[in-house]
């Protein structure tokens, strides 16, 4: 293939193209499989979701922790199991062979650090893949086995997967009639690949056809009789009738040449469609789970047996539901136990959970009821096989409502001790302004939805980025009201924490002990040998116990430890200290010390010589010309140095040996009018990650005004005895108060108003970047928790060295509270919910009263009637979008019905269908409507729209008090409303687009205007004269009204099944549109002719993984271009996308990019064959689906950075072409990022700089 022949580049027309980033992903949790895909003894539970897998480990007891992820697949996954690989005999069988397992033993150890199970999933790619985690290459080693192509994708082959007992089999089933057998190799042939770093687990296959749909596939347990047989089981339905297909063959045959034994028995009418098939491991029995019972069947399918049937518990018969039993799990035995029992949990879909004891010949001895688990469960549900002491641990979750970690003990109800929040479906949303954000001069967005759930479980949620801190003890305290220094100090004599906090005019000292196993303590004022009677200006402790406290009269050595007694060092009272700093493992405290005519630095060391404690001075004091403000002592380069911050915006820099020397002054640089002021508040010092140069750091500066500055510092790694760069780096805006700044090795936290941060330096051997995240402090027992500002904080390793966990410790106050925080290591989703007393179908934000409007919908039931009756209504709610309480009546936040403001009810059976605010002005008066569009099937006026006045009480502000002003019925549902003009409404009722006007307007021309659709519009927006509506079933259709007419001005030239659209700003002309099937398309605002009103075709088209039902515009500009905004995009599975619209320029480099990453088998290693063997120059862009631009695929080069990059833009590409192949991409590379970014020295480092930018996510 010749790259010059095929130019992606050649001069053609302008094009656009669209950038899609998925921005939060699904929450939804399909399995969680306890599966060791590491190593034995990591206690590893996989998540499973719908196009992605996490690895959690369990630490500290019951918590799980994010260690991995692995997101590439490209394709959802259909099903998921474990195959236990290890060649480790269980211990029963060990003390059996006693020492004659020698020999076989010193085999095991040779791979006794490898994974002793792999995973294997079956993807809609059509494929199979087995994986698992190889720790020192930080990597997935991955096999992929394509299936059968023949089979219709509608089939989904791979729907079910069993996976045999001994794991020397799986079996792979479509929707109906084709299923496959996969002979593994043996478990020696397997850890000898993996030790290797490799995997082929494949001996041998074959594939069955047969007639019906397949419910349920599994492998049934052998009897003692049957020897070395496999035993597979199908559930197959066909023509009203369920049959079980039994296969048997023998192991030691080759399973083409093998002719199975088929047997088949029709089971009886009553266990037709079940919900659940369990294998039992006695007898080869199974048991048939249906929604009204249980049926075991015993012996395979032994004709001469009757199965033995059991009613299904019912612990709640005043339920008026009927929820279907749709998960098991296993529990792990001792070996004797097992020998005579086999224990099964059952669970339901509404949480509830169930245990049978079933005996030695497969019947059930016991089944009890255990409690429930206050989620929804139909999706996952399994038991973490850890060992916990006197239990077990649960694990559930489901498509609605949370998941959850449960500890289960004997006689006991179940009790959650870990929640994972889901916020799906998503019934709506709607974007904010964020506020706050605007005191940093950069617009921010607030995104909300709506979720609704089958058990009547809505909420509001508000989905936010970042790194989330997770509060496990909250301690009230009257003092900390107050509070703006917090410090923490180690006990390293007994493993606890002393906890220092300050205010202006007292400070306090609290004390932790190890493991928080008792309750926080407060030290008397005498014993800590502290002063509480004033402000503490800073603060230490040293590695062998002593606290250090400095005031602004004295230096204070507490009494905390056996081997220190408490001293005081107090200056006259014509010395006051302005600022100091504490570095307790070095033993120094520094000081500014203020006279009534200047200002000098004292250096002291710590010394305990002769058992009592005493600071020796270091040197002659310093006179410091300039104001101090900050202070900090640090070691870097094994060598101590002092940083001072300025009043006037200069940093001065003090090198530490047996003597001080002052080594430099360094200026701030900011540009801005001259009052703002450049006082640096708060300085620390962040060390590069590991890997990098040990001698380079950052120093970040946190102005007054609310700017933070960081610097590039680099130590001479020869003498260390001067700083080579000091290099200023770009400013950053946070607000418009003081920037309060601490450093944790690689990382630092950050206070701004009311923001909080975290910034990272990115681990590049290449370049340095810099990642502001934001940092969310939660608690698990009131999701909707959301501090509106942190007065103080403090990050420690909790624990010392070696303890449990991989977390740092978060320790800050709040709003009066002392919190202690679990901080997580990577950013991801973090979801405040604000639960609903119903289930949530609509979401809108009002702009007048600043609140949210939620419709959601409740059910009631009447039990006097026969048959019962079911009544579901719609209520309307305003919710505080910073509201950190339930909107639910609880035993915990009890509401007193009768004090709450009256709030509209629709009918039973009436539907929300929009809710919509209008404001129309007349003269000098403005008026606010609340618009709601209603649908109801039963009624004669099938549609109203309700005018809703709602107004805030002046008495209270915080009550919003509303009434109903009008009601305007259709004789159809109403599905959209528009303001259109001054004072007329563009209605969609029924098929039918009408005109409403309101007594407010004169004129009354445009109600005759009607014009009848195709199919309803389900949302329509204006821009005079024209009118676009999203139709259910044509797809995009614009309107232009006349003075007494609508007319079709033009239409999508293809019918789609259309969800939503959106203007794009600016001159552009240009909007997007989303229909059914992931398509969201680029289209010219405005097309069509009077001859053919056909729009041109889409400019671009992107093909996403879930449809779009909701298009919506941010604040935000775009980072491509300042006169475009980010658009975002919401799917019904909780997926968050955002789109960014990117001229010719931008796309053919992006374009590039993604062409090289899609060949890259590191990159995209489920990249079909044929697409890796194209040149990634050869597409020329012609079809609008070319013109997208997959933001999830640049964001794994973006992870690992430059390297990477450089590495796919010198690897050969295709075989067979010439030798300066990868020359001409490079060459092709510098070229198109010179259009895009202009000259400059290193293209590489710029590209990925720009992606960074691009696709950081914010909000």
């Amino acid at each position: 293939m010749d790259i010059e022949a095929d130019d992606l580049y050649a001069k053609e027309q302008t094009k656009v193209g669209l950038l899609s980033h998925t921005l939060v992903s699904s929450p939804i949790i399909q399995w969680v499989l306890p599966a060791r895909l590491r190593g034995k003894n990591q206690n590893d539970v996989v998540f499973v979701g719908e196009r992605c897998l996490q690895i959690k480990e369990a630490v500290s007891g019951v918590h799980l922790e994010e260690v991995t992820s692995k997101n590439d697949f490209d394709s959802h996954i259909m099903a998921a199991k474990v195959i236990n690989v290890s060649t480790e005999l269980p211990w029963e069988a060990q003390m059996r062979l006693g020492a004659s397992s020698s020999t076989m033993s010193a085999d095991t150890n040779m791979h006794r650090d490898l994974p002793p199970q792999i995973l294997v999933l079956s993807l809609t790619s059509r494929e199979l893949a087995f994986l698992y985690y190889w720790n020192a290459g930080d990597q997935f080693i991955y096999h992929h086995r394509p299936l059968p192509n023949d089979v219709s994708a509608f089939e989904r082959f791979g729907r079910n997967i069993a996976v045999e007992p001994r794991s020397r089999v799986v079996a792979v089933s479509a929707s109906c009639d084709y299923f496959g057998v996969f002979v593994l190799k043996e478990p020696a042939v397997l850890q000898s690949q993996m030790a290797q770093n490799k995997l082929d687990p494949i001996a041998e296959e074959r594939f069955f056809r047969v007639d019906g749909d397949i419910i349920a596939i599994e492998f049934l347990y052998p009897s003692p009789e049957d020897g070395d047989k496999i035993i597979l089981l199908l559930l197959i339905a066909q023509d009203q009738v369920t049959s079980a297909v039994c296969y048997e063959w023998n192991a030691d045959e080759s399973v083409r040449q093998a002719a199975p034994k088929v047997t088949k028995k029709v089971l009886p009418l009553e266990d037709r469609l079940p919900t659940m098939l369990i294998p039992l491991t006695k007898t080869s029995s199974f048991i048939v789970v249906t929604t009204t019972s249980m049926a075991v069947y015993q012996n395979k399918l032994d004709p001469r047996r009757q199965p033995t049937r059991y009613p299904l518990p019912v612990p709640d018969r005043e339920s008026q539901r009927q929820p279907l039993w749709t998960r098991w799990a296993r529990p792990l035995r001792n070996w004797l136990y097992n020998q005579q029992h086999d224990d099964i949990y059952l669970c339901r879909e509404d949480g509830r959970v169930f245990y049978l004891s079933v005996g030695n010949e497969g019947e059930v001895e016991n089944q009890t009821h255990l409690g429930q688990l206050c989620c929804d469960v139909d999706a996952a549900f399994d038991i973490l096989d850890i060992g916990y002491e006197g239990g077990d641990l649960l694990l559930a979750a489901g498509t609605t409502g949370d998941g959850g970690l449960f500890v289960q003990k004997a006689r006991d109800h179940p009790r959650c001790v870990q929640r994972f929040m889901n916020w799906t479906p998503v019934t709506d949303s709607v974007i904010v302004r964020d506020e706050s954000a605007l005191n940093s001069g950069t617009p921010g967005d607030r995104f909300f939805v709506c979720s609704a759930s089958s058990y009547a479980r809505g909420a509001v949620v508000e989905l936010r980025h970042g790194i989330e801190a997770q509060s496990g003890l909250v301690v009230s305290l009257e003092e900390l009201s107050s509070t703006t220094d917090i410090w923490t100090m180690s006990d390293s004599m007994n493993g606890g924490i002393f906890i220092l906090t300050s205010d202006p005019v007292s400070s306090m000292l609290l004390y932790l002990a190890a493991d928080f196993v008792e309750e926080i303590s407060a030290i008397d004022e005498k014993e800590s040998g502290l002063d509480y009677g004033r402000q503490t200006l800073a603060a230490g402790c040293t590695d062998t116990g002593a606290v250090i406290q400095v005031t602004d009269k004295a230096i204070h050595i507490g009494a905390t430890s056996d081997l220190w007694s408490s001293y005081r060092h107090e200056y006259g009272p014509e010395h006051h200290i302005a600022v100091a700093a504490v570095n307790g493992s070095s033993l120094l405290v520094a000081a500014a010390v203020r006279t009534s005519h200047d200002v000098h630095l004292h250096l002291k060391r710590l010394d305990s010589g002769g058992g009592q404690a005493q600071l020796q001075d270091i040197g002659p004091a310093l006179p410091i010309c300039f104001d101090p403000v900050c202070m900090s002592i640090e070691t870097l380069n094994s060598c101590t140095y002092v940083f001072i911050g300025t009043g006037n915006g200069k940093v001065l820099l003090y090198r530490v040996t047996d003597r001080v020397a002052f080594m430099s002054e360094t200026n701030i640089a900011v540009e801005c009018s001259d009052d703002i002021s450049k006082a640096i508040d708060s300085l620390a010092i962040m060390k590069t990650p590991s890997g990098s140069l040990s001698n380079k750091y950052t120093m970040l500066c946190g102005l007054r005004s609310g700017i933070l500055i960081p610097f590039e510092i680099m130590i001479d790694s020869e003498t260390a005895a001067s700083f080579d760069v000091f290099k200023q780096l770009d400013p950053q805006r946070l607000g418009h108060t003081s920037v309060k700044v601490q450093s944790r090795g690689n990382l630092a936290l950050l206070t701004c108003g009311h923001g909080f941060w975290q910034m990272t330096c990115r681990q590049d051997p290449v370049t340095a970047n810099y990642m502001l995240q934001r940092v969310w402090v939660t608690d698990q027992n009131n999701p909707a928790y959301h501090p509106s500002t942190i007065n103080s904080f403090c990050a420690a390793a909790v624990g010392g060295p070696g303890a449990e966990g991989i977390s740092d410790t978060l320790f800050c106050v709040a709003e009066g509270q002392l919190m202690i925080c679990t901080l997580d290591q990577k950013a991801k989703a973090v979801p405040r919910r604000i639960d609903l007393p119903g289930s949530a179908s609509k979401l809108a934000y009002s702009q007048h009263l600043r609140t949210l409007v939620v419709a959601y919908n409740q059910t009631e039931y009447d039990t006097e009637t026969d048959p019962i009756k079911r009544y579901t209504r719609p209520y309307i709610e305003f919710v505080d979008p910073d509201s950190q309480q339930a909107m639910v009546n609880t035993s915990e936040s009890p509401v007193d019905e009768s004090s709450r403001p009256w709030r509209p009810r629709g009918a039973a059976g009436e539907k929300i269908s929009c809710i919509v605010e209008w404001t129309p002005r007349k003269g000098d008066e403005e008026y606010h409507f609340i618009l709601i569009g209603t649908s109801r099937r039963t009624h004669q006026e099938r549609g109203r729209v309700i005018f809703l006045q709602a107004y805030r009480d002046p008495i209270n502000p915080s009550r919003i008090e509303c009434n109903v002003k009008h009601i305007h019925k259709f004789e159809g549902p109403v599905y959209s409303i528009v303001p259109y003009g001054a004072f007329t409404l563009m209605v969609s009722t029924g098929h039918v687009i009408v005109p409403l006007e309101p007594k407010l307007s004169h004129s009354q021309g445009a109600r005759t205007a009607r014009y009848k659709v195709h199919s309803p519009a389900v949302l329509m927006t204006a821009r005079e004269p024209y009118l676009f509506l999203t139709t259910s079933r044509e797809s995009l259709v614009v309107l232009k009204a006349g003075e007494d007419k609508l007319t079709l001005h033009a239409q999508d030239r293809q019918r789609h099944d259309g969800l939503s659209h959106i203007h794009l700003d600016g001159n552009s002309n240009l909007m997007l549109k989303s229909s059914r099937g992931g398509r969201v398309s680029l289209l010219k605002e405005i097309g069509g002719t009077e001859r053919d009103t056909r729009m041109p075709p889409a400019l671009c088209e992107a093909h996403l993984p879930s449809s779009v039902m909701r298009l919506g515009a941010g604040s935000r500009r775009s980072p491509l271009s300042s006169q475009s905004q980010v658009i975002y995009g919401t799917a019904m599975n909780g997926t968050v996308y955002r789109l960014l619209i990117v001229n010719e320029k931008e796309w053919r480099l992006l374009r590039l990019l993604q062409n090289l990453c899609v060949r890259d088998p590191i990159l995209c290693p489920f990249t079909p064959k044929r697409q890796r063997q194209r040149n990634p120059l050869s597409l020329v862009g012609s079809q609008p689906s070319q013109m997208h631009i997959d933001g999830d695929i640049l964001s794994r080069l973006l992870t690992r950075g430059t390297r990477d990059l450089f590495r796919l833009l010198n690897s050969d590409h295709t075989s067979g072409q010439p030798d300066n192949a990868a020359q001409v991409v490079f060459e092709r590379f510098v070229e198109l990022t010179r259009d895009v970014l202009g000259e400059t020295s290193s293209p590489i480092d710029s590209v990925i700089g720009w992606l960074q930018r691009v696709l950081q996510v914010e909000f």
